[in-house]
């Protein structure tokens, strides 16, 4: 119980801070005033007890209650979703090519009644929008016969302020359009920077969006799921929404079942694959797992990953695969890293030449190149740590493990400890070689890092890429 006792005072210390300024009262990045909160997942303070809900809430009305965002998309279909206190009958999208050249088209979807226990907050002075149990509904329309690598803004037809984005991913065959994502994880909106690094570096710039995991924060003490919706709307509505599962995303009872499993449900292109899931854009793969749940030798998880990249690779028009997880194989900041982790991860990405692997829970930025194979077969890989989307750990931490691993210590080129996120880019030059651009920005919109892979496929080998 020490965490939480010192995690309590310090944040009950930010109390008054955190009433007056709800959306994101941190001072400016360059001051660092935020680097001594603890955002370790051993810092959560058991939840206040509720108090019965009140008048406050107002009646349940049709408009939404969380989202609307995107999921599921492929070269012809996105699904959008959000929730509601009240069925709509039946919930509609209108949606048109973003940049005009189409006409206004409707789609129509389902209102599915669903039960929700979480609850936290209700009644307490200081937390405005607390999680509200009882009846909601998980409104779902697919978009279907869209064009694609295309780009689209939509709005719910009820509530045509409710609007966003997205865009389709690209044919196999397409490797002249350039693809483009964001990366960001361990978002907290409430108290931390992570609106003002999604001004600062804006994720609807790019297709998609992926999170690496620890997605809200109770740990907060303010923070709750229904804040959290509302103010991570510059993300939510930007593009599709990809995440992967993290330690953050079952702090209190009841937390999974309402939130991830009932509203994060299926996000790739495979039925009922929730918790680690596969797409495809333009002949590259994009795999996403779950570190909290089993994934040794031999596990469900193990077993669909290698026979995913076994399928995809003999695929015609298969380019690379980029992995992304929550707690990273190669780190040596605050948080030592699983050897039961990496014993069983990193064997599977260098057999299948994996060039790009992202991570979070660390609360800052890492980039090592992992080089593998010798003479004419050798390669490298990119790991990547960017956890500092919301949280960021103190200066003398960013390397807290470097001496217990100093090999690690070694292959690590670059890092720091600022709020971040990423926009990545994968092009193919006349050559035919792929390249993989990776920027890291912090919350003022300074370029932190940048670099570029160069991956050529070879026959019967896979890709063979470098970092230049």
């Amino acid at each position: 119980m020490t965490h939480h006792r010192r995690a309590l005072a310090a944040l009950l210390a930010l109390a008054p801070l955190a009433a007056g300024c709800p959306t994101d009262p941190t001072p400016d990045a360059s001051s660092g005033s935020d680097a001594g909160l603890d955002a370790s997942e051993d810092a959560f303070v058991e939840p206040p007890p509720d108090a019965p809900p009140d008048a406050t809430l107002g009646p349940a009305t049709d408009s939404p209650y969380k989202g609307p965002w995107v999921m599921r998309p492929t070269t012809t279909r996105a699904v959008v979703r959000w929730e509601t206190r009240l069925p709509l009958s039946p919930p509609t999208i209108d949606y048109a090519p973003e940049d005009g050249s189409g006409t206004m088209q409707s789609a129509t979807g389902t209102s599915t009644e669903t039960e929700v226990q979480l609850s936290y907050g209700i009644g307490l002075p200081r937390i405005d929008e607390p999680d509200v149990p009882g009846t909601f509904y998980v409104n779902e329309v697919s978009l279907e016969g869209l064009t694609p690598a295309t780009c689209y803004a939509y709005s719910i037809h009820e509530h045509p302020d409710a609007a966003g984005r997205f865009c389709t991913m690209h044919e196999t065959t397409d490797t002249a359009t350039p693809i483009t994502f964001y990366a960001i994880g361990d978002t907290s909106p409430y108290f931390m920077g992570t609106l003002r690094v999604l001004s600062a570096l804006p994720a609807d710039e790019t297709e998609f969006s992926v999170h690496v995991g620890d997605i809200q924060y109770y740990s907060t003490l303010f923070e709750t799921q229904q804040y959290w919706f509302g103010a991570m709307e510059p993300l939510l509505r930007a593009n599709a929404f990809l995440p992967c599962y993290g330690n953050h995303e079952e702090e209190i009872e009841h937390e999974r079942e309402d939130i991830y499993e009932r509203l994060f449900a299926t996000p790739g292109d495979e039925p009922d694959q929730t918790f680690w899931y596969h797409y495809e854009t333009g002949g590259v793969h994009f795999v996403s797992l779950s570190t909290e749940h089993d994934v040794t030798m031999g596990s469900e998880q193990y077993d669909w990953l290698v026979a995913t990249l076994a399928r995809i690779e003999a695929e015609p028009g298969y380019r690379f695969t980029v992995l992304y997880m929550h707690r990273p194989i190669y780190s040596v900041g605050d948080y030592p890293i699983s050897a039961e982790l990496r014993a069983t991860m990193e064997p599977v990405i260098r057999d299948h030449r994996i060039p790009l692997v992202l991570a979070g829970h660390m609360h800052a930025y890492e980039r090592f190149t992992v080089p593998y194979g010798a003479g004419a077969d050798s390669f490298q890989v990119a790991y990547v740590t960017t956890g500092g989307g919301g949280f960021r750990i103190s200066p003398d931490t960013l390397s807290a493990h470097a001496a217990e691993h100093p090999e690690d210590a070694t292959l690590r080129v670059a890092a720091h400890n600022y709020i971040q996120a990423m926009q990545l880019e994968v092009t193919r030059a006349p050559d035919g070689t792929d390249h993989i651009r990776g920027l890291c920005a912090d919350d003022t919109g300074m370029e932190r890092d940048a670099f570029e892979m160069t991956c050529t496929l070879v026959a019967g080998a896979g890709p063979r890429c470098s970092v230049e």
